[in-house]
């Protein structure tokens, strides 16, 4: 079993139903899926001379790379994935192409694509995602689990929401242990919320930047 990554150049920002259809397409073989772009060939070239197709037992591709004009199909061996694939989803962005993560669903945008200020989604367990989007950040939420405990979204100048679950995270059974940092180390505030359609509010009121919670919480000022 590999874990596999998908490489192709969009115009504007591709939802996460748009990208799965298109990857089922490219991996079916179809043509004209995506926009042709000079970029997928300077990308493959720089991909291949960071991560030569080398033969087995080192190889990192468990597959051949998969390649047209249109995009880069990567398969990998899940043991390698965890260290090479920032890498390849920072330099797809770094030749203005869309990096697509079909096991989490996750889109990962270029430079280009994305919003001013962007927030920074990391789990305990995937790849972080630069600037994502609302249905990237809920889905993250709502993977919680015993071995995925945490997820962090992060904004600039020291703002951020982050979520914990399990003893790791210092609350009973069932619980979610919520904590937000508003800019200052004074302004660092906990909760802990019973329910996961609360977490995820939250994590969407953060998200779209309110100015207020939608869900009513005891926060602890953990400065004090």
């Amino acid at each position: 079993m590999s874990f596999d990554l998908a490489a192709w150049f969009e115009h504007s920002r591709p939802s996460r139903a748009e990208a799965v259809q298109k990857y089922r397409l490219m991996c079916e073989g179809v043509s004209g899926v995506a926009v042709g772009s000079p970029a997928v060939a300077r990308f493959r070239a720089a991909l291949v001379a960071e991560f030569p197709e080398a033969p087995a037992p080192d190889a990192l591709w468990s597959a051949g790379l998969d390649r047209s004009e249109e995009c880069v199909l990567m398969p990998m061996g899940w043991s390698r994935a965890a260290e090479v694939a920032p890498r390849i989803v920072d330099l797809a962005g770094e030749y203005g192409l869309v990096c697509f993560d079909p096991q989490d669903g996750v889109v990962h945008v270029p430079p280009g694509l994305r919003r001013p200020d962007p927030l920074l989604l990391q789990s305990c367990v995937g790849l972080r995602v630069q600037d994502p989007d609302a249905e990237t950040v809920e889905r993250a939420v709502r993977r919680l689990s015993a071995d995925n405990w945490f997820v962090i979204l992060e904004a600039s100048e020291g703002r951020y929401v982050q979520v914990g679950t399990g003893s790791r995270a210092g609350v009973a059974a069932g619980g979610f242990g919520v904590e937000h940092r508003d800019g200052s180390p004074d302004r660092h505030y906990r909760c802990v919320l019973p329910d996961l359609d609360q977490v995820v509010a939250v994590f969407a009121d953060f998200t779209r930047g309110a100015q207020a919670w939608s869900v009513e919480a005891k926060w602890e000022n953990l400065s004090m």
